[in-house]
């Protein structure tokens, strides 16, 4: 069969009305990598009961003349050396507290990313204990979506002491903000020192040097001025220096031990500065133990002092700081359905729409305090965000404060600007709906191409669960909104999963051109009506690109292509550039995909030019799809 196809680019919003009258719809592998610090380095200490308080008594600055300094302690879950590590955390949380800081404490079993969001913020010390992942490892790539990060509890399990998931720095890099010159403190975590894993052979300083830049990296990329890494010393030496001396960096860090051998505390037989390759201004200083190793390192501004840490940057006076432009949204493939035009999102831990995204803007440097209401007024959530001043960004997962998803229905968010010495800006709130009666929603696959008529890629299957009764439509839309097949239309639906095969033909009988079509399911209840959207493409080919449209003349792209049906032979694609003759590639192939560089030939016109993919499917029958660019 000879067909000649445009695909439709996908849309991002939805300027379309179907399913009931007034809906608008819309458009994770855990490495659990030991990493026990030695066990003879720790300090002997009793077991503590597990801490589970996100916050302190000192939770909420007052407008006094300082602002108290914010501590934040997490313990992750590290096997049988957890007990240990929440007792000397919490020794550490109490001398913060007893020099009036405003401690926060994420530790296990509530040790989860969105607690630590909720209070990281602005913080002026960080001290993490638990596992630690660092590269280089005997573990393939340097992945810092999981290395020189945090180990956390892995939200996929009930709360275990072995169940750890990794945070790597390009989280933190994206997610935090610290306050200016903080003091990072990686306590008890393998790799972050220079050392591997218990049992590994002692790294060279190559190998032990890398490890420590790449681990303090993130950290001083959002605003930490120091990074320690101890692997078995503890820091409540080192904050009591902080409080009650003007000593640096190198003066904390090079503090003897309380025993002849620089037992906890400096040992100086072999240690070593070496620039930062990963943050360039900054200093890794390694104290090498000749017989344990790489047991402890600082990475930062070595000169910086406790009064620098403790300023942390001017604090504010005068008006307090303005809040403006709060707003909330769910997620691109969840809406509001029916009348009701509040923001919606679905925490039900399926990854659809888990978390409610709110974005605001404050005139200066500022904390926004924000606080979830009930209906009937009751607070179910206080949450902490920090912005340096501009845009900022704040995060919601529908839990309560004691870490249990709420009840669907509607919920008040009001957030409060306040600056470090405590004055507090007007109030902003906005309201947003908890709808959970829908899970799940898939397309499987979720490109297909039917309407050569062959058995090759014949069908999609749409899955969707209901995890409630409700009342529930099941549409399929075009990209404009036009209902192009129904399944379900408005009935009465006990719990369950639901599938629909598709064949891509409409209501008529007859196969829908190609493009990007919707499976929209609604459900109904008493606390509200939402939908989902799930996208599937119906093509014989996609194409992307290494670089965004539009392309410029005299440079290079690489594209890559995917065909919906198995090939009987290589595919080939034909660059059509304005007031030039057609060009032919032929197509590398690699496991699941096809690609090739192309050149945008510098005497070419500007403007809209296309590309074909084409090539025969496993039938020998011929197919092709073009797609429209622009060429500047």
């Amino acid at each position: 069969m000879h067909s000649s196809r445009v695909a439709a680019v996908p849309a991002t919003t939805w300027p379309r009305d179907l399913v009931v009258p007034g809906v608008r719809p819309a458009r994770a592998a855990v490495f659990l990598i030991c990493a026990l610090f030695l066990a003879v380095l720790l300090p002997n200490a009793t077991a503590h009961a597990a801490v589970t308080t996100t916050g302190s008594a000192a939770q909420s600055a007052t407008a006094t003349v300082a602002a108290p300094l914010k501590v934040v302690i997490i313990v992750g879950p590290a096997g049988s050396l957890t007990d240990s590590d929440l007792s000397n955390a919490e020794s550490l949380a109490q001398e913060a507290e007893s020099y009036g800081m405003d401690v926060r404490r994420v530790f296990y079993p509530n040790a989860t990313w969105d607690n630590v969001m909720a209070n990281i913020q602005g913080a002026n010390l960080v001290v993490d204990m638990g596992h630690g992942y660092g590269w280089p490892s005997p573990y393939p790539y340097h992945y810092e979506n999981q290395e020189d990060g945090i180990g956390l509890q892995n939200p996929n399990y009930a709360p275990s002491k072995s169940k750890t998931k990794y945070y790597g720095g390009n989280l933190i890099r994206d997610n935090w903000v610290l306050a200016p010159d903080a003091i990072v403190v990686l306590n008890h975590m393998c790799y972050t020192a220079g050392n591997g894993e218990p049992g590994m052979a002692l790294p060279g300083w190559d190998v032990a040097v890398q490890r420590v830049d790449n681990y303090a990296a993130a950290f001083l990329a959002v605003g930490a001025g120091a990074v320690f890494a101890y692997s078995g010393q503890s820091f409540n030496k080192g904050l009591r220096q902080l409080m009650t001396t003007n000593d640096t960096i190198s003066d904390i860090f090079t503090t003897p031990g309380s025993k002849p051998n620089g037992y906890l505390g400096y040992v100086g037989a072999d240690a070593r500065q070496f620039d930062s390759v990963r943050m360039p201004g900054n200093t890794n200083f390694l104290d090498r133990d000749p017989k344990k190793g790489f047991v402890r390192a600082v990475t930062g501004n070595l000169s910086m002092t406790a009064s620098d840490w403790a300023q942390g940057a001017p604090t504010q006076s005068g008006d307090p700081p303005v809040l403006s432009d709060f707003s909330a949204s769910g997620g691109p493939d969840v809406g509001p359905a029916g009348s009701s035009s509040l923001p919606v999102f679905t925490p039900n831990g399926d990854g659809n729409s888990d978390t409610l995204d709110m974005t605001y803007t404050v005139d200066r440097e500022a904390f926004v305090d924000l606080t979830v209401t009930d209906g009937s007024g009751a607070v179910v959530r206080s949450i902490s965000s920090w912005s340096a001043g501009g845009d900022g960004t704040a995060t919601w997962d529908g839990k309560n404060d004691n870490g249990v998803y709420v009840n669907d229905g509607k919920y008040t968010i009001t957030a409060t600007p306040r600056d470090r010495a405590g004055n507090t800006g007007d109030p902003q709130s906005l309201q947003a709906r908890v709808l959970t009666s829908m899970s799940a929603p898939s397309a499987s696959p979720d490109f297909f191409y039917p309407s050569d008529g062959d058995n090759l890629a014949q069908t999609t299957t749409f899955s969707v669960t209901l995890d409630q009764a409700a009342t529930f439509w099941w549409k399929i839309a075009d990209g404009e909104g036009n209902v192009v097949a129904t399944n379900v239309n408005g009935v009465a639906t006990d719990p369950g999963t639901m599938t629909w095969q598709w064949d891509g033909r409409d209501k008529n009988g007859q196969y829908v051109p190609d493009g990007t079509y919707y499976s929209v399911t609604t459900a109904e209840t008493s606390a509200g009506t939402y939908y989902n959207s799930v996208p599937v493409v119906i093509s014989a080919f996609q194409a992307f690109a290494n670089k965004q449209s539009p392309f410029t003349r005299g440079t290079h792209a690489k594209f890559f292509v995917y065909a919906a049906e198995p090939m009987g032979g290589r595919v080939k694609l034909r660059l059509y550039l304005p007031g030039l003759s057609p060009k032919t590639y032929r197509m590398y192939k690699k496991s699941g995909y096809y690609y090739v560089k192309v050149g945008f030939n510098a005497g070419a016109g500007t403007g809209p030019f296309t590309i074909r993919a084409f090539g025969r499917d496993a039938n020998g029958q011929k197919q092709w799809t073009d797609f429209t660019y622009e060429l500047q």
